[in-house]
């Protein structure tokens, strides 16, 4: 209650305020006291709308000047003199003391009686925390409701709705994660739209110890607090003047609420994240089977059970075992692919073991987008992953001859270096990986072994590196016209969909004749 709000009161009806005193009439009243006993300050606490008929003041002039200061400094709300009887109007030395301090000197008729001033002063202040209490618990029971809807945007919009002013939750780094809706009401310039503060001052805000309410740009912040770590905060405006402790309260209760949100959200992503780890360990290591509950559980995370797809793998560098800032950093690098796929319109179909983070491509999202979008490589980050990746596989069968086909890769990936099957194929055929030497055979050889005429093709392509690509040549040691030989070898570039020309394709050929000479006559 404030001292305009007594003079609104029937009783002070003909009250009236002394002319010519500074008074603040937005003073606080915290209760209403009538005190005609000496030494009447002594018996004046702060807030006290205090009521006297000057029965016990000083009538000398020095005297009432001291009176009056001790009184002010009493800190009263307010002082109303009964006039005129024992003084015919408010002393001028008591008025000028209280004045000083912006303290109400009013006068009120004789006739009134105090107990109707001091009993509907009382009556208001009761019905006004009444009414705070109701609003308290409206507010309360709103954001209550809010929470059961999931987002917090429901909780930025209900605050603000209950209050009547914006309202906006902020991330730590200080920018807006909700909009900022209109206040309820335009009549009054606390309810007027505010825009979020500046994201710069609000990050310096949150930065700030502790954790109680804070003014931030016309209004106030509250940090959410989660598991002892801030993650961001509730800002509402025109919150921090005084008189705004119910907007305050409200704030620090959709902080909470906020933060139990994230909380059940981050819960919820862990939940998720590991039922996903799950599947796509069920996939790599062939365990999928006709079960209605996986083929549900495949339809959820977006796994198309006919689609294609490429298995791929993050190889963190470090040893193992992983210590707890290893798997910190295998967490990161996980929830940084999930979030690298989910943007490439992608399932984020993860799994993670030891310093291994796999996953599955879509035959339509190529491995080198998903490599470009991680962005590790400007990143300037001292413990980049290496990926290596196989070849599209159709069915669920193909997912888990991709783990096996990519697991052979592993020691390929380098910290910083995307490498694809075929790149790794040759170095595994001559360290004697005799499944690299067969694939190598089967993609340069098979092609022409099963094409009408495929043995004079396949003794074109030797003669060719036998003869260091001297066509002149080949063709002499095969005896036929020189025409006859560039017609194969178009038909072998046809065939194989690589260019004789190339240097590093010739040398594949050579190697592959030389891997089906030994597949042929082993020692």
């Amino acid at each position: 209650m404030q001292v305009a709000d007594v003079l609104a009161l029937p009783a002070c009806a003909e009250a009236k305020v002394l002319p010519g005193a500074s008074a603040d009439l937005t003073r606080t009243v915290r209760l209403a006291h009538v005190i005609d006993v000496p030494d009447a300050h002594s018996w004046v606490r702060p807030g006290t709308l205090l009521l006297t008929t000057g029965l016990s003041w000083p009538r000398e002039s020095a005297a009432l000047s001291l009176f009056g200061q001790d009184l002010a400094r009493r800190g009263p709300a307010a002082v109303i003199l009964a006039v005129p009887h024992f003084f015919a109007a408010f002393p001028p030395e008591v008025a000028g003391a209280l004045a000083e301090s912006g303290i109400p000197a009013l006068e009120l008729p004789w006739e009134v009686p105090f107990v109707e001033v001091v009993q509907q002063t009382h009556e208001f202040i009761l019905q006004a925390q009444a009414d705070h209490l109701a609003r308290s618990e409206s507010i309360h029971r709103a954001l209550t409701r809010a929470a059961l809807g999931g987002q917090l945007s429901d909780v930025a919009e209900t605050l603000s709705e209950q209050l009547g002013r914006a309202a906006v939750l902020l991330a730590p780094n200080g920018l807006p994660l909700t909009r900022s809706p209109l206040a309820a009401s335009s009549e009054s310039p606390d309810s007027a739209l505010h825009s979020p503060p500046d994201p710069a001052l609000a990050r310096h805000a949150l930065a700030r110890p502790g954790t109680a309410p804070r003014p931030l740009a016309g209004g106030m912040l509250v940090p959410v607090v989660l598991r002892g770590q801030r993650e961001g905060g509730v800002w509402v405006a025109g919150a921090a003047h005084p008189g705004h402790e119910l907007e305050v309260r409200a704030a620090e209760h959709a902080a909470t609420v906020a933060a139990l949100l994230m909380l059940a959200q981050r819960d919820m992503e862990v939940l998720e994240t590991r039922l996903g780890y799950a599947f796509v360990d069920t996939l790599l290591e062939g365990r999928f089977t006709a079960d209605s509950s996986l083929h549900e559980r495949a339809r959820r995370l977006g796994f198309d059970i006919l689609g294609s797809y490429t298995v791929a793998l993050l190889v963190l560098p470090g040893a193992l075992p992983l210590l707890p800032e290893g798997f910190a950093q295998r967490e990161q690098a996980a929830s940084q692919l999930r979030g690298a796929l989910a943007s490439l319109g992608a399932a984020p179909l993860v799994s993670v073991s030891l310093n291994h983070i796999w996953f599955l491509l879509p035959h339509t999202l190529s491995a080198e987008r998903v490599w470009a979008r991680l962005g590790w490589q400007e990143s300037g980050i001292a413990e980049v992953p290496g990926m290596v990746y196989g070849r599209a596989r159709a069915g669920v069968a193909g997912v888990a001859q991709g783990r096996t086909e990519v697991l052979a890769l592993a020691a390929y990936a380098q910290p910083g270096q995307l490498r694809s099957y075929a790149e790794v194929l040759v170095p595994r055929a001559l360290s004697g990986d005799r499944d690299a030497q067969a694939d190598l055979i089967s993609g340069l050889l098979e092609p022409l072994r099963v094409a009408r005429g495929g043995a004079a093709l396949i003794a074109t392509v030797q003669a060719l590196c036998d003869t260091g690509f001297a066509q002149a040549e080949a063709a002499a040691r095969l005896g036929i016209h020189g025409n006859t030989l560039r017609y194969r070898m178009d038909r072998i570039e046809a065939l194989t969909g690589r260019p004789l020309a190339d240097p590093a394709t010739r040398s594949l050929w050579w190697l592959a004749l030389q891997l089906g000479a030994l597949e042929r006559s082993p020692l």
